[in-house]
């Protein structure tokens, strides 16, 4: 006999499960909507900071790992699922602590005597992109700021997802200078040309985004394990010193109490902007024409450990016909620079941007220092504190006078077609030399280091713009941002498809956005990317991958 008091219970029951899955659902479609969205990243413009479809190097002479594009198909926009099988040879790569090639055996590759070693040749699994999450509510409240990694629809393709950095804002002229950002205020006049209101002052990165875009060049603790193969020395590590012990050593030893120099080869060991993400197969690196450019942003570190009182420490980088130097000696630091003579190099009289007491270095404990020269700031680090900074201001047009020995108004008289800019060569003196100096005591040196900053490559197009420099990288053709327009670039420069190279705009954006080519209008952006939740897998198990949970992070 059927209980009506049970029927309605469960009809009642079925009623609230019901409304309390549509309400769930509710709210996550509202949190998807407006709050976070999780968004995957395909491609490497933001490599090494976010990662696409990759595969995954590992050297065993260093343990170091690190990440390489995929190999495309001939005529296909889709890469092999199993990188290597088919069409290709097995993948190789350039270790980039090292410059070992991996898998050399392959056609075209170096003898095993010179490649230093060698691992079994084997096809590679295609490895997924970074998976990231992107507040979606909060330029709603604040507007978006610089340096901020956004998500925001392609303005060539609007159903496209683009991810890239933030860098130029409203009301902004943006000119891309020997790999440096520099803005000043402008305003669109009656005709549409610009109209500065300010003058040029490089965009410097905050801490938190320089510290997490520093690519170490090579760090003396990661020496490879048998640099020595066959008989035949295949490794010699970058830093040099007469009287030092450095050969097939993780620290490197003076005994010595006199003057003595570190010097970085860079013949050996040339200072520029490759990004090992960028590899590509050799039978293709001829014809793509690939040449890095020289940079001098770079970050020099050491642990010293004197061995008696009172040792001094001279930490110099020479670039674009300057010198830029710490001293520390007798409890004080100073940062300071000069003017030399690019022939020559002697210089003039030095000239103290900041000074600050500070006890010399320990006896017999190690540490850590670090010298940079980024954004045309220098910085001392002591036990990864900043102990001491300064800046120096010129303008776009007096660093590439220095960096190519043409002021950049020089460069508007030539053809913009001819664009000398976008030759790597042209930079000529962004090549720096590096040393540091010790004196008054023997000295141990533990992870001696070198790291890089970002560089933004000036480009050229190719198919359209009558071959027209890229958008902000020549004085003729500097971007000028009106109102909710905004300028991004990726990280990843010699392989982004960004601000600087959009051709077109999309019909419908054009129409009922903005038609303004190169730019990104406020209303494509979707949000600011704020944590890597599911980094690209560090493997698998069977069909199953493996994330690299140590990898999850906020993105800076």
């Amino acid at each position: 006999m059927a209980d009506p008091a049970r029927d309605a219970q469960a009809d009642t029951s079925i009623k609230e499960t019901f409304v309390s899955l549509l309400i769930s659902f509710v709210m996550a479609l509202v949190f998807r909507s407006y709050v976070v969205e999780a968004f995957i990243i395909p491609t490497g413009s933001m490599a090494p900071t976010l990662l696409g479809a990759h595969m995954r190097f590992e050297s065993p002479q260093t343990g170091n790992s690190w990440a390489v594009n995929p190999w495309y198909p001939m005529q296909s926009d889709m890469p092999s699922a199993i990188q290597g099988d088919g069409e290709f040879w097995p993948p190789s790569a350039t270790d980039p602590l090292t410059t070992s090639q991996i898998n050399p055996m392959r056609p075209g590759g170096r003898p095993p005597g010179v490649a230093g070693y060698v691992t079994p040749p084997q096809p590679k699994p295609l490895l997924a992109g970074d998976r990231i999450l992107v507040q979606k509510y909060l330029y709603n409240i604040f507007p978006p700021e610089r340096w901020d990694v956004v998500v925001f629809k392609n303005p060539e393709l609007a159903t496209q997802n683009f991810i890239k950095r933030l860098v130029g804002l409203p009301g902004e002229q943006i000119w891309i200078a020997d790999g440096d950002l520099f803005t000043r205020p402008a305003v669109r006049g009656p005709l549409g040309t610009p109209e500065p209101t300010g003058p040029w002052k490089i965009a410097r990165k905050p801490p938190h985004v320089q510290e997490s875009v520093w690519r170490t060049v090579f760090s003396s603790e990661l020496t490879p394990i048998f640099p020595v193969r066959d008989g035949r020395r295949w490794f010699s590590p970058p830093w040099r010193g007469e009287g030092w012990v450095i050969e097939d050593q993780r620290d490197y030893r003076f005994a010595g109490s006199e003057p003595t120099t570190l010097t970085w080869d860079v013949d050996a060991w040339p200072i520029n902007d490759w990004v090992p993400y960028n590899e590509i197969p050799s039978r293709f690196r001829s014809s793509a024409g690939i040449q890095p450019f020289p940079l001098c942003d770079v970050r020099m570190r050491v642990g010293v450990r004197p061995d008696t009182d009172g040792m001094t420490v001279r930490a110099t980088i020479a670039a674009h016909e300057h010198e830029f130097q710490l001293v520390w000696a007798a409890g004080n630091a100073t940062l300071r620079m000069r003017p030399i003579a690019p022939a020559s190099g002697a210089g003039a009289p030095w000239t103290d941007l900041a000074t600050a007491p500070l006890a010399s270095p320990a006896t017999g404990r190690v540490t850590n220092i670090a010298f940079a020269h980024f954004d045309q700031t220098l910085e001392l680090t002591v036990e990864r504190k900043v102990v001491l900074r300064a800046t120096y201001d010129w303008g776009p047009s007096e660093r590439l006078l220095y960096a190519t020995g043409k002021a950049g108004d020089e460069y508007v008289e030539t053809s913009p077609a001819g664009n000398a800019l976008r030759y790597p060569d042209t930079y000529r003196n962004s090549r720096p030399s590096i040393s540091w100096d010790f004196a008054g005591s023997p000295v141990t040196v533990y992870r001696a280091g070198l790291d890089k900053d970002l560089y933004y490559e000036a480009a050229q197009f190719h198919t359209s713009m009558n071959g027209m420099p890229a958008f902000g990288t020549h004085p003729a053709n500097l971007v000028t941002l009106g109102p909710d327009q905004y300028f991004m670039l990726g990280d990843n420069s010699p392989a982004s498809k960004d601000g600087r190279l959009w051709e077109v705009v999309d019909p419908f954006v054009a129409e009922q956005i903005d038609a303004t080519v190169g730019v990104v209008p406020r209303k494509l952006i979707l949000g600011k990317a704020f944590f890597v939740y599911f980094p690209a897998p560090a493997g698998s198990v069977g069909p199953i991958p493996v994330p690299d949970f140590g990898r999850m992070r906020l993105i800076r």
